[in-house]
């Protein structure tokens, strides 16, 4: 939390992902003067995390949700955010593929306030077509700054900052000006639980936009090579637990130092295990008794890092959070330093 005593003004600025596995409604019900967005994929459109089978009461349940989140002053943000679509990625094939998704979004008097895409060509497809719906470009994009922006200011809207740059207070306020003064709006993805520069999101990205990319015959090849999914958790098993200090999530109790320069503060809780922890933890600038639980991916450590060793040690983790060699680490001794506070 912000260094302080005057109590919090509660922004709404927080977009959920749209979660199954728990009571969605009710659980936004509960905090939501701070949710600004719902984001979602609509049934039979791949994005960057497994979807469930749409069964006829899982759409029921979908579009329930999304017209209860519409009644209460939630906006709609749809996924476009596959990375690869393949020999249909300049095509009419997508082209009508998202309109005749978007339109019938409309149909059920959902028309979607944004469309997240990693695609440029979905954007002028969109750009062409709705032109009243904000086109917001996904975190998935990877660009680090404004120069990747400036020649494509006429595609989107808003944009999520590159998940690298998150804990950099001075690049956050400086993208953030440079968008106002563009008229466009900055959101960012607090609870990454991916590696640094993790070289498997490109990866995982391409195995979602074509499906699961787990499904039974993926898993006896891995299983065949000795090969896994997830480089995190083959990192973290072999004991490298220090490098979750120098991932890119920000805890619930950092966000009033970045909330005055983004208008979004994405939580990834589409496929999380408990994604009402990570709202309600985001919701009240709370972090849970250990912060990996809040993050997605959420590895098992076999300790907790103590939600509340971070605030005794606040300044070393200042100085961990704010590190200028963070993308190229120097292994100077204080993320060490702090293991030794927080992992207990």
């Amino acid at each position: 939390m912000a260094d302080t005593d005057t109590p919090l003004a509660p922004r709404r600025n927080l977009a959920v992902g749209h979660f199954y596995n728990a009571p969605f409604r009710e659980s936004c019900a509960r905090h939501l003067p701070r949710i600004r967005e719902v984001f979602f994929a609509w049934p039979g459109v791949l994005s960057c995390r497994p979807a469930p089978e749409f069964t006829p009461e899982v759409r029921r349940r979908l579009l329930d949700d999304l017209a209860w989140s519409r009644a209460n002053g939630v906006e709609l943000d749809t996924l476009f955010n596959a990375n690869c679509y393949g020999d249909d990625a300049i095509s009419p094939v997508l082209a009508d593929f998202v309109r005749r998704n978007i339109d019938e979004m409309g149909e059920c008097g959902l028309m979607p306030d944004t469309v997240t895409t990693t695609s440029p060509f979905i954007a002028t497809v969109l750009r062409r077509h709705y032109p009243g719906v904000r086109i917001r470009w996904s975190v998935n994009i990877r660009v680090h700054g404004s120069v990747g922006f400036e020649s494509v200011l006429e595609l989107f809207d808003s944009f999520y900052i590159s998940r690298e740059r998150h804990r950099d207070l001075g690049h956050v306020a400086a993208i953030s000006a440079w968008a106002r003064a563009n008229g466009k709006t900055v959101g960012m993805q607090v609870n990454s639980g991916c590696l640094r520069q993790c070289p498997f999101q490109t990866f995982h990205d391409n195995l979602h936009g074509h499906g699961d990319g787990r499904r039974p015959r993926d898993v006896e090849t891995a299983r065949e090579y000795g090969f896994s999914f997830f480089r995190c958790k083959t990192h973290f098993d072999r004991g490298n637990y220090e490098d979750f200090l120098r991932a890119t999530w920000l805890r619930p109790e950092d966000m009033p130092e970045y909330e005055p320069h983004v208008d979004i503060v994405k939580l990834a809780t589409r496929r999380h295990k408990d994604p009402v922890g990570v709202l309600a933890a985001y919701a009240t600038y709370k972090s849970p008794a250990s912060l990996a639980d809040i993050m997605d991916p959420s590895y098992p450590f076999p300790r907790r890092f103590a939600g509340e060793a971070f605030t005794e040690s606040e300044g070393l983790w200042r100085e961990v959070r704010g590190c200028k060699d963070a993308d190229d680490c120097r292994h100077c001794g204080k993320c060490a330093a702090l293991m030794e506070k927080v992992f207990r």
